[in-house]
């Protein structure tokens, strides 16, 4: 049986962060929603779980987290503007490709197949020597199974792999669905300003989360939404840790994916980095074999 090293996936994550701030201007990419401190893009918080870990209730039922009015208007008109917060919650599953490019080199791909009525999810991708890991992860209780290189491993093996594929579901869908996670429980949203940029006019949200939520729960981002579309044209943030000025990620590629609309690219300002979510998809099923084997999804 394949021994998986505990820290290899983990060192991958580390590389990858370095290609993605080793750019002028500060650090990058985001992460985490329910939060799990690491992503091939770096570590960015994200609220109280990375789109709740199984289909939910309709968005009036559930608990959410601080707005001031203007904010939670704005925010209310992003998320009809992209389908609805009850569209997206009902999605019984999501499948995506999270892909880090580098000077148009692909670095790393990981791919998702998350099962949102049941709470699971498949992460698929390489560790830092090539080895490709499946982790099938039960989000609630981050547990599960792995396989390298289609091997499965004992359970001394599995846990760091599967507790490493909870972090890569955390952080990657945070990247592409954080519209959804506004008003989760932890969160603080706040309006800051209005700009006019190129033409176009802004509302500025700030968002900020409680201590504790999460585990970088100091971080904080600026949203910019266009006034005429309602949509984030960019994101600025400052990550745990990280110095000022804030990182800019520009959202691009607003695709309809199933019920919702979701910019399927991140591209980082003065960075020759972007993020991709490649094969994005809202199917109605998915066989169960996918959750049950190591085997190329099809």
């Amino acid at each position: 049986m394949h021994a998986q090293s505990p820290v290899s996936y983990r060192i991958l994550q580390a590389l990858l962060l370095a290609a993605l701030v080793a750019a002028p201007a500060c650090s990058s990419a985001g992460s985490k929603s329910t939060n799990s401190a690491t992503g091939a893009a770096g570590a960015a918080n994200g609220a109280a779980a990375a789109g709740s870990t199984s289909a939910a209730a309709p968005a009036s039922a559930q608990p959410m987290g601080d707005a001031d009015p203007k904010a939670a208007a704005i925010a209310k008109q992003l998320t009809d503007a992209m389908g609805g917060q009850d569209a997206w919650n009902n999605m019984p599953y999501f499948r995506f490709d999270f892909v880090v490019m580098k000077e148009g080199k692909e670095l790393a791909r990981f791919k998702h197949y998350w099962d949102k009525k049941n709470g699971m999810d498949r992460v698929e991708g390489p560790d830092d020597k090539g080895h490709n890991v499946v982790a099938m992860v039960m989000l609630a209780g981050k547990t599960g199974s792995a396989y390298v290189d289609g091997v499965k491993q004992d359970s001394a093996a599995a846990v760091p792999l599967v507790e490493n594929g909870y972090d890569r579901w955390v952080n990657d869908t945070y990247w592409v669905m954080m519209p959804f996670k506004l008003r989760d429980p932890g969160t603080h949203l706040k309006y800051d300003k209005t700009v006019t940029e190129n033409g176009n006019t802004y509302d500025v949200l700030s968002l900020t989360f409680s201590k504790g939520v999460g585990l970088t729960s100091d971080d904080h981002y600026w949203l910019y939404v266009n006034q005429k579309t309602h949509m984030i044209d960019k994101w600025q943030y400052l990550l745990t840790g990280q110095k000022p000025p804030a990182s800019t990620a520009m959202w691009v590629s607003y695709t309809a994916v199933g019920p919702v609309k979701l910019s399927l690219e991140r591209h980082m300002m003065g960075k020759p980095v972007m993020l991709k979510f490649d094969n994005a998809a809202a199917p109605e099923t998915m066989d169960p074999a996918v959750f049950s084997s190591p085997k190329p999804v099809s």
